[in-house]
């Protein structure tokens, strides 16, 4: 079982490295996730039986996390949305204010308890491994981007 799982995760990862010389046109929401679960099983050394029990876990926090954040954004959109039309509905923007506030502390919550349920599946020590590997992932992935014709937009000037 180990020996599948990790020839698995192999070509998984040499698969990847390989389409990674190509420019790819675009990237598929599925395609990062994938990417995004050998890089990060590799990244923390996750066994097969563990990552049966990671996996679950942190998609759980993962969703909380993406749904506390599409709240935020929408309430960003709200108020640049009130500040382009030149609004002085000052109710309009504190309730817009009020989601922002109270998503940020939604957030550190949701942080917190999350950072409690990866430390009681994989440890202390692949927990802060875990949070290195999601930042050099997320780095990667907007290098990687960048260079994609469709990204060729995106460049910082």
């Amino acid at each position: 079982m180990k020996r599948s799982f990790f020839i698995l995760l192999l070509l998984t990862l040499c698969f990847w490295l390989h389409a990674q010389d190509k420019a790819p046109q675009s990237l598929t929401q599925d395609e990062i996730e994938s990417r995004k679960i050998a890089y990060l099983s590799t990244a923390i050394s996750l066994t097969p039986s563990e990552a049966v029990r990671f996996w679950p876990v942190y998609n759980e926090w993962n969703k909380k996390i993406e749904a506390n954040m599409r709240t935020r954004h929408a309430a960003l959109r709200q108020i640049r949305q009130l500040s382009r039309s030149g609004s002085a509905d000052e109710k309009a923007y504190i309730q817009q204010n009020k989601i922002l506030v109270d998503g940020a502390t939604e957030e550190a919550r949701i942080l917190t308890d999350a950072h409690q349920a990866y430390i009681s599946t994989i440890g202390a020590i692949r927990t802060a491994k875990l949070y290195l590997a999601e930042e050099l992932f997320r780095n990667m992935l907007i290098r990687e981007l960048r260079q994609t014709p469709e990204g060729e937009a995106n460049k910082p000037k």
